[in-house]
């Protein structure tokens, strides 16, 4: 035994240690029995080829080669199975690789020697088919050195290419008909990797794909994957596929867990990772329920399925349905309900229409209208495509040029890595205003599946010879396109899947591709330049490019309208068969697209009431101007007013007091001049005091009413100057606490004269009745008020008692008359408080 070969049945034990391990959790099944649609089954419960078919006539697989070992865990119920997990040389990835195999031949050959006999049967009478296995991982698909992991196959060397049921190392389920198969078209879906069916190397699936023998007709193979467990009633569909033409008989080598072709440079490069097991082909379709998981009590067996679709067929094949619609390249929500209508926005809007026919048992074509737009129905096209648009200088759509891929190109083999590239050019025609291109690879509807390659874009004028006009359409090999998921500079992926956008990784340069396996999303690939130079605007220009593609449109055709302007349309579409007879009722979709505001039936009342609203409000505005400022000078009238009143207030009760005090006093002093002379000397002495006295109150009265006074710093100055003044020959001690700088904030000459009168008869009150005593003068400033706080430590009083000509009732009303507070706290000894809370006027007058 070889190094190698020893090697790979060590990594075998380990894999069947795990298998061992993981086949005695789950339920026991039931293997297979034939059944009269039953082509062949291979059980592979034996220990070593052959291992035996249990159909009739019996095709027996002989060959067992590489390092595949029999004999290994299966699941529960199903006996023994056959691991893949083997080499014998070659370098892992590549072509040359000699992975594990089984084979309906004892040896393998290159050319027809190993070929299974011409009347091997793999499709029924009708062309209808089922390929099925039971497998188990031990490596991911991702994770296999391997090109693809095959599961069943006829892969020839020469002219006997036939099929390829297997699994893509990008994570999808593939049945692809090779190139002397008879057969075109594709099945491709993504294996989930969430949700209960998910794919792991901890459980057993079940993997089949069918062919209900009817050509041409969209979604006519199906692709299962389920996780085999407890309850399970159908087989788990994950996607659809189409042949355009059944099998033609050809034979080739018949293989399963590998590709059989074995020539220089290529050997068996696909071996399977992990344990396969009932393997069956059938010449029918089997319906999702009549698999060996199912309980046989609850399984549909192909005649029943075949009445459920003769009575169903003339039903379903009417419902044309809409799958989608895309505004701008996002999704809408269908409108629902009896009268539908898709209501959009004002301004240019691009319009995709997704529709389709579900089950159809018979060839068709779908025509589709957009009232408005269109003057004739217009034929649709199912498949990928190249797409050039022409856009101006704010990148509006001029026109759209759409190059299809449907079916399979020329030079198609097996994949994007080994087909042949074809060369195609077609004419763009270039309006005036174009100012750049766009050209899109698109996956189109999202239950078109497929492969598609390019490369060496080029865009240049017929006839002649030079550089291209496009830039980067010839990918270049760097770190930014070393990978599959790379982007090339100048190209972003877009869709509701941008992963369907990959790079080919071919020897030499990548190329731009879509690999789409999804029947629900859509990506692709985009990049616009600037059109350069000017003078090829207004013709025809020439785009080439180099192409491999194997398309399966799905039953989802897509009808697109670029530029659509505001307006009220109907979107329709029917579907025709060969002689033009319509199929049921079609489809109808009423679409509004809102004017702007300005073109609307509103806006002209609208317009002219807002212009009465306007003038009327201009002229209730002057009104309102002229009447706020009247009553700004009613208000300082007013003012004015109030100023004079209360200062002829105070000469009447200040000054006019004093005066009358003063001439008095002369009356009495000239009384006594000559009888009392000491008498009438202590008469002029009052006298002298009370001339001094109405100077002060003089001052007093010109401060109150000096505008150069009316600011909270001369205020705080003032009252400063009028305690001072008050107890400087008196027994009551005074202290201030009064801020040094204030701001010069404005205040009204009626707030001023309030305030110093409160302050002052408070004061004074202290000098009449409190006593020898301390007193502390405090001024606040908080930004909005000021607060005034004046306390003794003299006798006090009791508040509850009749008031004894405290003057407690004028300085209270000055500061309420300014919006203020004041308040007053005493006991008998306990000394006497007053806060005096003045908010500052904030339109001073």
């Amino acid at each position: 035994m070889s190094v190698a070969a020893s090697r790979c049945r060590s990594v075998l034990a380990v894999g069947v240690l795990g298998g061992l391990a993981a086949a005695d959790d789950g339920p026991s099944f039931q293997p297979n029995q034939p059944d009269a649609h039953t082509l062949h089954l291979w059980h592979l419960d034996e220990s070593k080829a052959p291992f035996a078919d249990a159909a009739d006539p019996a095709t027996p697989l002989e060959g067992q080669f590489n390092g595949a070992m029999a004999d290994q865990a299966s699941l529960p119920g199903l006996g023994r199975g056959v691991s893949f997990l083997g080499l014998a040389g070659g370098t892992p990835g590549g072509s040359d690789l000699a992975g594990a195999i089984v084979t309906s031949r004892p040896g393998l050959a290159f050319g027809p020697g190993d070929n299974v006999d011409p009347g091997f049967r793999y499709f029924g009478p009708q062309g209808a088919f089922t390929y099925e296995a039971v497998l188990k991982f031990d490596i991911l698909p991702g994770d296999a050195r391997v090109i693809a992991c095959s599961l069943i196959s006829m892969e020839g060397d020469n002219a006997d290419r036939v099929f390829n049921f297997r699994i893509e190392k990008e994570g999808f389920l593939s049945f692809i008909p090779l190139p002397h198969s008879g057969a075109g078209g594709l099945g491709l879906a993504t294996i989930p990797v969430t949700g209960p069916h998910a794919i792991d190397t901890g459980h057993w699936f079940h993997a089949a794909v069918t062919y209900d023998g009817k050509a041409g007709v969209a979604n006519n193979l199906k692709l299962y994957w389920t996780r085999l467990g407890p309850g399970l009633k159908s087989a788990h569909l994950i996607g659809s596929g189409t042949l355009s033409g059944g099998f033609n008989g050809t034979s080739g080598d018949f293989a399963i867990g590998n590709e059989a072709r074995s020539f220089p440079g290529n050997a068996e490069a696909e071996p399977f990772p992990g344990t396969l097991d009932e393997v069956r082909i059938s010449g029918v379709a089997r319906h999702p329920s009549d698999f060996f998981f199912v309980p046989p009590e609850l399984r549909t067996g192909p005649e029943a399925a075949a009445a459920l679709a003769a009575e169903g067929g003339d039903r379903t094949r009417l419902e044309l349905k809409l799958a989608n619609v895309l505004v701008d390249a996002s999704s809408a929500r269908i409108p629902g309900g009896k009268e539908p209508v898709l209501r959009l926005g004002s301004g240019l809007h691009r319009l995709d229409f997704d529709f389709g026919f579900e089950h159809l048992d018979g060839a068709v074509k779908l025509r589709c209208q957009l009232e408005g737009i269109d003057d004739r129905w217009q034929e649709t096209e199912l498949g990928m495509s190249l797409v050039c648009e022409a856009l101006d200088a704010k990148n509006q759509i001029l026109s759209q040029t759409r190059f299809p891929f449907i079916g399979r190109s020329s030079g198609w083999v097996t994949s994007l890595e080994d087909s042949e590239l074809s060369h195609r050019i077609e004419p763009v025609y270039v309006p005036a205003g174009t100012a750049s291109l766009s050209l899109s690879i698109s996956s189109g509807s999202p239950d078109t599946t497929g492969f598609v390659a390019i490369d060496n874009l080029a865009l240049g004028v017929p006839g002649t010879t030079g550089d291209s006009l496009w830039q980067n359409g010839r990918l270049v090999a760097d770190e930014s396109t070393s990978r599959a998921a790379g982007v090339p500079a100048g190209w972003r992926r877009e869709g509701s899947d941008p992963a369907i956008a990959r790079l080919v990784l071919r020897p030499g340069h990548p190329l731009l591709g879509l690999v789409d396996g999804d029947q629900e999303n859509h990506g692709g690939w985009t990049s616009t330049q600037a059109l350069v130079p000017p003078g090829v605007r207004g013709g025809t220009l020439a785009l080439s490019w180099d192409e491999a593609f194997n398309v399966v449109g799905g039953s989802l055709h897509r009808a697109t309208y670029l530029n659509v302007p505001p307006g009220r349309y109907l979107f329709r579409a029917i579907g025709l068969t060969g002689d033009a007879t319509p199929l049921g009722a079609g489809l109808s979709l009423p679409v509004v697209i809102d004017p702007p505001f300005w073109k609307r039936a509103w806006f002209g009342p609208a317009a002219a009431a807002a212009a009465v609203a306007l003038a009327a409000a201009g002229i209730l505005l002057r009104l309102r101007r002229r009447s706020k400022r009247r009553l700004q000078e009613l208000r300082f009238q007013n003012a004015l007013e109030q100023d004079r009143t209360r200062i002829a207030r105070d000469l009447h009760d200040d000054l006019g007091t004093r005066v009358t005090v003063l001439n008095l006093t002369a009356s009495l002093a000239r009384r006594d001049l000559e009888a009392d002379p000491a008498k009438a000397r202590r008469h002029l002495d009052k006298m002298s005091d009370s001339a001094r006295e109405l100077v002060v109150a003089m001052d007093d009265l010109v401060w109150a009413v000096d505008p150069a006074h009316d600011t909270l710093d001369h205020l705080a100055s003032h009252l400063t100057r009028l305690a001072d003044e008050m107890f400087r020959e008196s027994a009551v001690r005074c202290r201030l606490d009064i801020p040094a700088m204030l701001p010069a904030r404005p205040l009204g000459a009626q707030f001023r004269h309030h305030v110093s009168l409160a302050v002052k008869e408070s004061l004074h009150n202290v000098l009449r009745h409190a006593g020898p005593c301390e007193v502390h003068l405090s001024l606040e400033f908080d930004g909005s008020r000021i607060i005034l706080t004046i306390r003794d430590t003299g006798r006090g009083f009791d508040l509850d008692a009749p008031p004894e000509g405290h003057g407690l009732d004028n300085a209270p009303a000055r500061i309420r008359e300014i919006g203020g507070s004041y308040t007053i706290d005493s006991s008998p000894g306990g000394g006497t408080c007053i806060v005096m809370i003045c908010p500052l006027p904030g339109d001073p007058t």
